[in-house]
Formats: structure tokens, sequence, C-alpha cells
């Protein structure tokens, strides 16, 4: 139609064509005009954006060789790859939820990043150095904040930030319940409580972020022979699910992998990793199992390990495994410190 025409096109209609648009294609026209600079920040266009189909989803690939460069994306629904320049000062990403990313930056200060509005803040961390913190953060349909659970290495402490107050808690009871071992695992966030797996003999405890109380019972009883034990947690529709990744063997040599799933207080087999896949990954793992990690990505259990470049991922609905293979800007020689995230854009998530 002709520019007159257009011109005249009520704003009402207007916000609903636009929010048929991808994200990404609506803040590459933020900077044509004022209107729609401000139009995602206005509440009713919020309202038909959230009522609008789900945007794309990505996996993240952090490498040390990446850092103060960018980070490269892959979009699942398109199975492409893409790259996302860095413009803040970052060392490596830490953690990921609900469309906020947790970098460290320098000694003992931490960056949280919103990818998708590349708004970002700097927090102090009280502790040094950083072995390993957690982001807080679910997903709502309404401006939501943060929490970050970092744990103090040879202490009895943990810290607790709050962007609702802009300041650290410290609470006490680490060691009750994991011991004196190298405390580097990231928790999973289920039922508002952080949860983890303890090293061995294998037990699940969680922790709440508010009270700062530790539950060292937080499951019922694991599988037997476990050589190792992963937490997943899960979102299906409006449903959490909290998963167990584990590999089964004796003398800690696992000889399967398995997934099981929390129902009704017990733990039901839902996967079983086919031998000749489970030959290949017990080959990466060369049996230290300590560089293996999970996590969930829309729908799929992601088992990962840090000197392997490929994702080994469980499509939950359909009960099939597969690999998704390494990404193309990576280098033959880089060959250890490969961390994977799932990465949901999301609006309302505020730094």
């Amino acid at each position: 139609m002709e520019p007159s025409i257009w011109s005249r096109l009520p704003d009402d209609l207007l916000d609903r064509i636009l929010a048929l648009l991808p994200l990404k294609t609506l803040f590459a026209l933020r900077p044509t005009c004022k209107r729609f600079n401000s139009l995602l920040f206005t509440p009713s266009f919020l309202s038909l954006l959230n009522s609008s189909p789900a945007s794309s989803s990505f996996l993240i690939l952090s490498h040390p060789q990446f850092s103060h460069r960018f980070l490269p994306l892959y979009d699942s629904s398109t199975d492409h790859w893409r790259t996302i320049p860095l413009s803040s000062p970052t060392t490596h990403l830490l953690s990921s939820s609900s469309g906020l990313l947790l970098f460290s930056v320098g000694y003992s200060s931490l960056l949280v990043l919103n990818l998708l509005t590349n708004c970002s803040t700097v927090v102090r961390c009280p502790t040094n150095p950083i072995s390993s913190a957690t982001l807080i953060s679910s997903p709502s349909s309404s401006p939501h904040g943060y929490r970050i659970f970092v744990p103090c290495p040879n202490t009895n402490w943990v810290f607790v930030y709050s962007s609702a107050s802009q300041s650290w808690s410290r609470f006490s009871g680490l060691d009750s319940v994991m011991g004196h071992s190298n405390f580097r695992q990231n928790g999973i966030l289920f039922h508002g409580s952080l949860f983890f797996s303890t090293p061995e003999p294998f037990s699940i405890v969680a922790f709440d972020p508010v009270t700062g109380v530790w539950d060292p019972r937080a499951g019922p009883e694991l599988p037997a022979e476990l050589a190792f034990v992963r937490l997943v947690n899960g979102r299906i529709g409006k449903e959490e699910r909290l998963y167990l990744v584990g590999g089964v063997g004796r003398d800690g040599i696992s000889r399967s992998l398995r997934i099981w799933e929390l129902v009704s207080g017990n733990w039901e087999e839902v996967g079983r990793l086919p031998e000749l896949m489970c030959r290949k990954f017990v080959s990466v793992c060369y049996h230290n199992y300590s560089h293996v990690y999970c996590f969930w990505h829309e729908g799929l259990v992601c088992v990962c390990c840090t000197t392997w470049p490929e994702v080994l991922f469980f499509k939950v609905g359909r009960e099939t495994w597969h690999w998704l293979q390494r990404c193309p800007l990576l280098q033959e020689k880089w060959s250890c410190g490969f961390r994977w995230f799932s990465f949901v854009p999301d609006l309302y998530a505020l730094v």
C-alpha cells in the first residue's frame, strides 16, 4: 500500500502486527524511531507479545577462547549457528536462567546480562575467587528479578544476592550437607529451592535461597550402583519436573547411562542410552565423571562434558537419544573447557 495509507494505520492494529515479528526483528526496529524504541517497554504491547507464539530458544557454547569477543548460539528450531558479540568485559560464562546470563568479571565481580535487551549490571561479590555461581530466576509474564547463589571455597558459608534488595546474605551449613569436597557444581531450581547431588555416598540436598535453610534429605532413595549423579530441572507447560541423570556400574565405572524422573515421590526410569552411544560417551569421559554436567533445554535433557565439544541429548517427549555435532566455529586444537547453556530470551527479566 501507499505510505499515506500505512501512515493512517491505527496504533493498536500496528502493535498487533508487530507483536507477530521475531524478537530479533523488533530489536532491529528500535533505532528507527522513538515510538519503536519505547514499544518494548509499553505494558499493552508486552501483553500482546506475551500472547503471541514463543520466541526462539538457543544453546550457548562457552569456551575460554571465546572470552572478551563473542558467544556462539545454536538455534535448535532452524538448526543454524550464529554469533553474538560481547560488548562488556567478561571472563567466562557461569550460569544461565530465564533469559539472564551470569559472567565472572575479573577476580571478584559478577556481571548479569539480558542478552535480548543488552542491559547489564555488575555485582561485587563478597568472596573470591569465584569457583562457581548459580543464577536463580523463574520465568514470569511480568517483570521479575533474580538471585545469585555463591559457595565460599574451603568454608562453611554460602552467599546469596537478591536483585530486589541489591544486597548479599550469608548463610552457614554448607559443610554439614556437602562435606569438605571441592564444591563446584551448580544447583538446579525446583519448587523454589536449589537442589544438589552430594559426593559419594550419593544423596540429594536442597537449599532455600530465601531462608538459608538446608534440607539434607530432600529426595527419595537413589537407584543402586550409581557411578555418578546429576540433577536436571525441567518444565513442560506450567509443570515443573525433576530428572536424575546417572551412570550405572560398579567400582566407580559407568557401564550404562540412564535417566529417571521423580514421580509421586519415587524415581521412575524414563530413558536408557543405547549401547553404541554409551560406548562413545564413556570414551569421551575417560571414566572421569567430574567433567560431566547436565541441563534442561526446551524438552531436552542435555548431557555434556567439558572435554568434548558435542552435546548428547534425550528428547523427553519421544524418548530418543541424539548427538548435536560440534560447533563449526571451533578450532581443532581446542580440547577442553567446553560449557553449554540453555538460553531462552525473556523480555521480563530485569537486571
